[in-house]
Order: C-alpha cells, then structure tokens, then sequence
C-alpha cells in the first residue's frame, strides 16, 4: 500500500516537472530554479527506478511461492505419469517375454521333429545298407559256385577230349572225304570203297576238321543235358579252332539233325535257342 501511495506522489512529481520543461513555463525561470529543477526531476526518476526494482521483487517473490505450491502438485503428476509408463513398458516387456517363450517352445519342437526324422532315415539307410550287403554276399557266393562249376565242366571237357584222342588210331589226311547219310541207312549191297561209303539217300560230305568238331560238340553237349547256345559252344570251340566262326558251327549241326536238334528254353523275352545232342535218341528209334 505505502508503495502504491509513493509511486502515485512520485507521477504527480514527474507530471508537474513536466510541465515544468515547456518553453513558456521554462522562460519564466530563472538558471539557479531551472538548475534545482532538472535534480529534482533526476532524484524523482531515480527515486521511481528503485520502486519499479521492488516491485519486480516482490512480484517474483510471489511467483517463486506459487511456484512453490505448484511443485508438489506437478511432482505428484509427473510420478504419476511416470508410474503409468513404468506399468506399459513393464506390460510390453511381459509381451516380449511371452513371445520369445513361445519360439523358444516352437524351436525346441522343431529340433526334436529333426532329431527324430534324421534318426528315421538313418535306421532306413542302415537297413538298405545291410540288405545291399546281404545281396551282395550272396551274389559272390553264386559267382563263387558258378566258376566253381564251370572249372569242373572245363576240366571234364578236357578229359574227354584226351580220351576221344587217345581212342584214334589213324588220323586220315585233309583230302580224305568221308561219307554219310542222314538217315543212317546203309545200302550194305554196294561195294565199299576205301575212302567213301556210298549210302541210299542224299550224301554228306565230312573233312576231317568237321569230324574233329563233330566230336567236340557232340562231347560238350553231352555233359550240358539242357543244350547250350551257339555263342557258348563258339566260345569253346575257339580255344582249339581259332579261326572258327559261329555260323560255321550253327551251319555244321544243322548238316545232321539227327544227331543235333535246336529246341526253344525260357518264356517271353528270355527265350532262347540251345543246341542239343541227340544221337542217343536217333538209336533207341532205330
């Protein structure tokens, strides 16, 4: 209140030096009162400054109390505020938790789904595995066998050629040509001479190299009772005629079928032709 009256005086003060400064009024003067004027006027203004300063106080005096009462108020909004973030971040950090538990769960049930597929295919590889090698055993065994087999037919083979060998005793040249009939009739009213027999029906001429094949065939299917294809009995015979091709040996046998027949053995696409001996059968119809 004292600050108000005081600052009302001090206006009144300015107002009237104020009026003071005009020309008309200022000429009426004299130096000494226009000098003790204008320090008056000085004093007021500095007198007006300090009460302006007060009053910037007291008014941020005033503001810091209400700052003051406030502080409580914004820190109680503020902790609030806070608590409330604190609960969402809390909330979300939950969520994430919960998220990462749940692909934590979904990968161990993949890992265990791997484990036990690659633990499937393993077992099925291992039993394909102990199959292959079963196979395989018993596939050696029957190569075993088979060459086991086909040693002793070789060496039966060998034997028989030794004795068929041993049982000539003259060996007739090249140019010595024998004949025979295919029916085996043999016209004993016809002379004979040395070095042909003359037969009833159609002739065959045999050299001595026909009658050496003759009778290697007629001794391999001898000891092959199911016959034997042309390539198997070429295959032998080129081991003591080189030359030897097996048309020729197909052509020889078809010369005499009654002492050779070709029958058919298999069924579908695994039929094949074999030769057979049948000289046997050709005497027990006679």
């Amino acid at each position: 209140m004292q600050h108000a009256t005081v600052s009302s005086t001090v206006s009144q003060i300015e107002r009237v030096f104020t009026a003071a400064s005009h020309k008309k009024v200022w000429d009426h003067f004299t130096k000494a009162q226009r000098k003790n004027i204008e320090m008056w006027k000085k004093q007021s203004s500095e007198i007006k400054a300090v009460q302006l300063e007060e009053s910037l106080m007291e008014g941020e005096g005033e503001m810091e109390v209400s700052d003051s009462e406030e502080e409580p108020q914004r820190k109680k909004t503020r902790n609030q505020s806070d608590a409330h973030d604190d609960v969402e971040r809390l909330q979300t950090l939950k969520e994430e938790n919960d998220s990462l538990r749940c692909q934590l769960e979904a990968y161990k049930n993949e890992v265990d789904l791997l484990k036990s597929e690659t633990k499937s295919e393993i077992d099925a590889k291992d039993k394909q595995t102990k199959m292959l090698q079963q196979t395989l055993k018993g596939m050696q065994e029957q190569l075993m066998q088979s060459r086991k087999q086909q040693a002793q037919d070789d060496q039966k083979i060998k034997d028989l050629t030794v004795k068929l060998n041993a049982t000539k005793k003259e060996e007739p040249s090249e140019s010595e040509i024998i004949t025979l009939d295919k029916d085996d009739d043999v016209n004993l009213e016809e002379p004979r001479t040395p070095k042909q027999l003359v037969l009833t029906s159609s002739l065959v001429q045999i050299s001595q190299k026909d009658a050496k094949l003759i009778g290697l065939i007629a001794t391999f299917l001898h000891i092959h009772p199911f016959g034997a294809s042309v390539d198997y009995l070429w295959s032998y015979l080129q081991k003591m005629e080189p030359g030897i091709k097996p048309n020729e040996v197909e052509a020889l046998m078809q010369r005499f079928p009654q002492v050779f027949k070709q029958d058919l053995f298999g069924i579908g696409a695994n039929m094949e032709r074999r030769w057979q001996f049948s000289g046997f059968n050709v005497y027990r119809n006679h």
